[in-house]
């Protein structure tokens, strides 16, 4: 659910500015550079920072539901934002969220594989489930953008929606803090 919520984002953001933010179509391609740049620039340092924090704390639950919450608030800056800076700030935001969740949800998939010995095969699972929403995005999308009346915004907070739907999926995971 987190990966199809960063899924809506990149596959519709360019329609996202045009629609909702109102941006010259010579305009966009910069704007998702700066947009992807703000972005990256969080999930290093989030990333580095979550980290070490969860090791240090041995903790990971709730430094995936805390990021996939946060990514989906992110969402929700997005979808409500009126001009570029507030799809700026939601962006540096969802890299908080990102950059935590990336690097702490594989050391907790590593915590909870059930069977060492078969550990390829698990982790090729978790490929499927990093890919998989790429392919279903687009097609969810149209019938999302159709039942919002085309907005962009509703699309986004659906996103939001399944980013937090995400974090409350972690909350059964047992064997790992």
């Amino acid at each position: 659910m987190f990966v199809l919520a960063y899924a809506f984002l990149t596959t519709y953001q360019a329609y996202y500015l045009l629609d909702r933010i109102g941006s010259a179509e010579a305009d966009v391609p910069r704007q998702i550079f700066l947009g992807t740049l703000a972005q990256s620039v969080v999930v290093v340092a989030a990333s580095l920072i979550g980290g070490k924090l969860s090791d240090r704390t041995g903790r990971r639950k709730i430094f995936v539901l805390t990021a996939a919450v946060v990514y989906g608030l992110a969402m929700f800056v997005i979808a409500i934002a009126s001009d570029f800076n507030g799809f700026l700030v939601g962006m540096a935001v969802g890299g908080l969220g990102f950059g935590v969740y990336t690097a702490v949800d594989l050391a907790l998939v590593a915590d909870v594989l059930p069977d060492s010995d078969n550990a390829a095969k698990d982790l090729g699972v978790l490929n499927i489930a990093g890919a998989l929403p790429f392919s279903v995005a687009p097609g969810i999308a149209p019938a999302v953008l159709a039942i919002g009346g085309g907005s962009y915004g509703v699309l986004y907070a659906v996103a939001g929606v399944c980013a937090i739907i995400g974090a409350v999926a972690i909350l059964p995971v047992k064997g790992v803090r």
